[in-house]
């Protein structure tokens, strides 16, 4: 399935997040306008005097004309719509002083008495166009919920979100001003997103094939529109200059309309897809009749006579509501929803409304005439007279109405209810298959002639879907892992795979290619699908509607269980000849696995209890079978009491649960737990089986390489890391006495450099030189023991053995050495040229794990590890001084100068050192 993508995804959830708050604020606006002093006249803005015109309206009525300005209130300056609400409110509805500017500089006070707005003016100005804008945006959400991957519910539930911002807020923009700046931005995104619309549905045009950027243009054109309109109505350049930018944006949406009607007629007249053709007449149908009256009534005189006319909202608005539901009709006609039943259903009612209505009157006028007298509508015996033809003719009127109008509109559903009439009569409880396979392809070939009709069936002992069917041979067998069958498991009902897409992503290409335009009916017996029924498409080339599915759907439930007891009877021999085969086969494999298998009956006694249970438990056979589980297996009876009663009572399984349970023969021992119930043949529950797998052995190696990790993950080199997680076992990590080489690395002057140097530069220079040491030794397979300060301590031959350990510190003392060095040349700074002194002794210590059972430290103690400290706490800053008893190790492979025998503290005799001065072949 396609991944969800924020790029695509981002302009419509926006839009719906911005239109949604628009719906929830400007009731509230509205309310406040309503309950406020009316002047009799509306305000866009900059105050200019909208053309919208009232009747009784008292400004207007005294000459106040659109285009005008108030610039005061009782001689107070109105600068903003927020002026003028305070000013009305405290002034109340005593008579006020306005004073207006017309464009040609004319300025005029008029004494004007507020009165409070009418009803059918909030009707007209808010109410009105807040409804049509709620259809639209519902209508666009609920696409865009169905079917959110396609570009046409993007586009279009961006283009109900900006209606929605134009009629909803068409209030706010004449008086409070809260969103102006958005109402005006709304007007080229909404023609943008028409246009868009236009391009890719109901399907692209032929052109984006070649020219992909094309569907960005019409976003394009929104943006070079939006920006004036919004640079007007944030800094404006004269008090009239938005009113250009409107006309723009009026003069695109007029183009957009155009297009978008264009388009749909071309693709009318020239698509080859009939889905594609049904979908853009149904939507012609629709924006005909919901753009016509806009359009030539106010969008074409202004977008091409230069003429604003009055915007009368309340005539111009609600057709547009024939625009969304014809689009949202389109696209969703073909994706299996039940449209048509509430077509029907609707005509129905409304004919049936007309007749009684008719009726109603038709009495009226027969009693008037029968008795030459007029009787009046609320005469009680007319009333009652009619009441009484209502209860006795109404249900009979209902059908009657229905009928013809399935008949009219809708023949097929009449077909139906006929062909399952049929259908029940010639099915038998226990049918043949070819019985029940030739009545089907008849009544299915009478009520919807499809070119081809094909049943499969599962067989059991070929794990296959096989087809049966009069050309059974030209039709292939489904295996169960096949894209096909994986897809008609997870369905309910029958699917349809529309010719021209959009196709299911779960079928593989193959599938898509064969099977366009085919229908299929899953066949399900207690929830099993025990096969489908395929039909190809129709002769007539009449797509599949949803009422053809509903008919489907109960020629399944009609026949799946005729299909099932046929089915069932071919297998049924061959069934009871390998039963007692597969009872010898299941006994040889519990009892030859390692898995731990328990049954019990309903009673929760134990019936079986294999070889594997019995070494894992420790339990004899004998001991156990036919004893209820409390008793067989007390000291697991608690962790398996909650499992098998969901089992035998539920019938639901418990899925690798670990328990941790104290037996006698073996001691703690940790298990995966499993139980599920035992059904038979009939999908009853007859018991519980109980599977469970020794784990014991697997948790004490995970703990073991838990431990090694937790000691050795930071301290010793990856490879040898692994070699120690490879073969845990090998390590032992209580302390053991063994042969050692040990590093001590300290910086020299470190103290006083401290002192004088801020704490955020030593912390970083201390990291820094640390970092050069520990690679070096890690590099060389050494364990970094501790950090002490600024000094660091590593040793070798531990834990992984090492014949050449001290061969190698030796060789990490000169790296340290070196690449001090070299950090030197890229610090440009002398002071923080820092220099380590290091010692390094050879010498038998304890090593292993010291500290706490939660916490500890792998580390050397001896004498040897004093040693090297001590002669490295002797070493001259740059000096890398060795034991005697490393560089009899080591001779061969270095360069050294022998020094005096210096005095260590902790010894009595001088100990002999000497000076690394280079490894063969290299030079300090």
């Amino acid at each position: 399935m396609k991944r969800f993508s924020w790029t695509d995804h981002a302009i419509p959830i926006m839009g719906i997040l911005i239109a949604s708050g628009i719906l929830l604020l400007t009731p509230f606006w509205a309310r406040q306008w309503f309950h406020q002093p009316f002047l009799g006249m509306l305000l866009e803005p900059h105050n200019v005097v909208s053309q919208i015109n009232g009747t009784d309206w008292a400004a207007r009525q005294q000459g106040v004309v659109w285009s005008d300005r108030l610039l005061a209130l009782n001689g107070i300056p109105v600068d903003s719509a927020s002026d003028f609400r305070e000013i009305l409110t405290r002034n109340g509805y005593a008579p006020i002083q306005a004073t207006f500017i017309r464009r040609s500089g004319e300025t005029f006070t008029l004494t004007i008495t507020p009165v409070p707005p009418r009803w059918k003016d909030l009707f007209s100005l808010f109410i009105v166009p807040y409804l049509v804008g709620l259809v639209f945006f519902v209508t666009g959400v609920w696409v865009y919920k169905i079917r959110p991957e396609l570009r046409a519910s993007r586009a279009f539930v961006t283009f109900t979100s900006s209606v929605l911002v134009v009629t909803a807020a068409f209030l706010d923009m004449n008086t409070s001003h809260h969103v102006t700046l958005l109402w005006a931005l709304s007007l080229p995104v909404a023609a943008g997103a028409l246009a868009h619309l236009a391009l890719v549905f109901p399907s692209p045009m032929s052109f984006l094939n070649t020219a992909p950027f094309a569907r960005h243009i019409p976003w394009i054109l929104a943006v070079l529109l939006a920006l004036p309109a919004g640079r007007e109505m944030l800094f404006p350049s004269t008090p009239y200059a938005y009113i250009q930018t409107w006309i723009w944006g009026y003069a695109y949406i007029a183009l957009a309309m155009f297009f978008f009607i264009a388009a749909l007629v071309h693709r009318v007249l020239r698509s080859h897809s009939p889905i594609v053709r049904q979908q853009s007449r149904v939507m012609v149908f629709g924006t005909a009749i919901g753009f016509f009256p806009i359009l030539t009534l106010y969008l074409l005189p202004i977008a091409f006579g230069n003429v604003i006319p009055e915007f009368q909202a309340s005539i111009y608005f609600p057709p547009l509501v024939f625009l969304p539901l014809s689009v949202a009709y389109a696209i969703l006609r073909y994706r299996l929803l039940d449209v048509d039943r509430l077509l029907s259903r609707a005509l129905t009612y409304l004919f049936t409304s007309a007749v009684a209505f008719g009726v109603f009157y038709g009495l009226l006028a027969l009693i008037s005439f029968a008795i030459q007298h007029a009787v009046q509508p609320n005469d009680p015996l007319v009333i009652a007279l009619y009441l009484l033809l209502l209860t006795i003719a109404l249900r009979p009127l209902f059908d009657l109405v229905q009928r013809g109008i399935d008949r009219l509109f809708y023949r097929s559903p009449a077909d139906y209810r006929r062909a399952l009439s049929a259908l029940s009569k010639s099915l038998i409880v226990t049918p043949s298959l070819s019985r029940t396979l030739t009545v089907l392809e008849k009544q299915l070939s009478q009520a919807l002639a499809p070119r081809k009709f094909v049943i499969y069936l599962y067989h059991d002992e070929q794990g296959e879907y096989l087809p049966h069917a009069s050309q059974e041979d030209s039709a292939p067998p489904y295996t169960l892992d096949s894209s096909l069958v994986s897809w008609l498991l997870e369905a309910e009902s029958p699917r349809w795979i529309p010719p021209a897409g959009p196709f299911p992503e779960e079928l593989s290409q193959e599938d898509i290619r064969r099977l366009a335009g085919y229908v299929f009916v899953p066949l399900r017996y207690k929830k099993q699908l025990i096969g489908f029924m395929a039909l190809g498409p129709r002769r007539s080339g009449e797509l599949y509607t949803s009422d053809d599915l509903d008919f489907l759907s109960a020629v399944a439930a009609q026949s799946t269980l005729a299909l099932e007891n046929a089915r069932l009877f071919t297998n049924l021999r061959h069934t009871l000849n390998q039963t007692m085969e597969m009872k010898n086969l299941m006994d040889d494999i519990f009892a030859s696995i390692s898995t731990g298998v328990i049954t019990t009956d309903i009673q929760n006694k134990v019936t079986l209890f294999n070889r594997a249970a019995e070494e894992i438990l420790g339990i004899p056979l004998k001991d156990i079978i036919g004893k209820p589980l409390r008793e067989a297996i007390p000291a697991l009876y608690t962790q398996l009491k909650e499992p098998t009663r969901r089992a035998l009572q539920n019938g639901e399984p418990t899925l690798s649960a670990e328990v941790t349970p104290y037996l006698p023969p073996r001691g703690e021992l940790c298990l995966r737990l499993s139980c599920s119930p035992l059904r038979d043949a009939y999908l009853e529950t007859k018991g519980a089986t109980i599977f469970f797998e020794d784990l014991t052995e697997r948790r004490r190696l995970e703990e073991d390489r838990e431990r090694i990790r937790k000691t050795f993950g930071r301290v010793v080199a990856p490879r040898v890391r692994d070699r120690l997680l490879a073969d845990p076992g090998n390590l032992r990590l209580d302390g053991t006495e063994q042969e050692v080489t040990i590093l001590f690395a300290d910086i020299s002057g470190f103290t006083s450099y401290s002192e004088r140097t801020p704490p955020e530069t030593v912390f970083q220079i201390l990291n820094n030189y640390l970092s050069l040491a520990a690679q070096a030794i890690l590099e060389e397979e050494g364990t970094l023991d501790k950090f002490i300060g600024d000094a660091v301590m590593a040793l070798w031959n531990s834990p992984d053995p090492q014949e050449d350990h001290a061969l190698r510190a030796t060789r990490a003392a000169w790296k340290i050495a070196r690449r001090v060095e070299e950090e030197h040349r890229t610090l440009k700074d002398p002071s923080q040229h820092l220099v380590f002194h290091i010692g390094v002794a050879t010498g038998v210590a304890m090593v292993g794990n010291v500290g706490t059972k939660e916490l500890f430290n792998y580390t050397a103690i001896g004498d040897v590890v004093n040693t090297a400290q001590r002669i490295e706490a002797v070493a001259r800053p740059r000096q890398i001084l060795l034991l005697h008893e490393t560089y009899a190790l080591v001779a061969e492979h270095v360069r050294v100068k022998p020094l005096d025998p210096v005095y260590v503290k902790g010894r009595e005799e001088p100990v002999t050192v000497y000076e690394l001065l280079g490894l063969q072949g290299e030079s300090l």
